[in-house]
């Protein structure tokens, strides 16, 4: 389970940063918290399908 995560997390940053996104943008978007963002991409937190959309 720990592999899938850091992969999704670091899928996330991938699209993150290829569109010019910093965290806390992309937080803001999303409506979290910055550093829920980071721990994500960290592969530290398990994302819902629900805040994945």
């Amino acid at each position: 389970m720990a592999d899938l995560l850091k992969l999704v997390g670091n899928r996330i940053r991938i699209v993150r940063k290829g569109k010019g996104l910093i965290q806390e943008d992309l937080a803001e978007k999303c409506g979290l918290q910055y550093t829920y963002i980071g721990e994500l991409e960290r592969g530290e937190r398990n994302i819902s399908l629900l805040t994945f959309k």
